[in-house]
């Protein structure tokens, strides 16, 4: 794992998994493009997790994706996870927002710690 003050990456299945957190401004952009293109083996896929990003500069989005190409990493391969994704998103980026998660428990009640047991009784 590497650690920057407002980025940290670690690779786990052969790709990357990039999380920058707080103030997302064109100057993170610029250091988590470098430190994607130091880490990235050519392989795999880049995934970057937006969750922990507090406010998005509007400048960043121009930076990130001048250095993408900069650097050239792959831009097909970069996927941006979460709605905070959309703002920072390069020309030719990806964004997954996933659904949010319904309450479900598949046990129907059965196994010792499920929350649902209580509704079934």
């Amino acid at each position: 794992m590497i650690t920057n003050r407002n980025v940290r990456l670690e690779e786990r299945n052969g790709n990357l998994h990039v999380r920058p957190h707080g103030q997302f401004c064109a100057k993170t952009a610029e250091i988590m493009a470098a430190m994607m293109s130091n880490s990235y083996r050519g392989k795999g896929n880049i995934f970057i997790h937006t969750k922990l990003i507090t406010q998005v500069s509007p400048d960043s989005r121009e930076m990130f994706n001048e250095m993408v190409g900069t650097l050239g990493l792959p831009r097909k391969s970069i996927y941006l996870m979460g709605e905070t994704g959309k703002d920072i998103c390069h020309d030719e980026g990806r964004v997954i927002v996933p659904k949010a998660r319904k309450n479900r428990h598949r046990c129907g009640g059965n196994c010792a710690n499920c929350s649902c047991k209580k509704r079934l009784q």
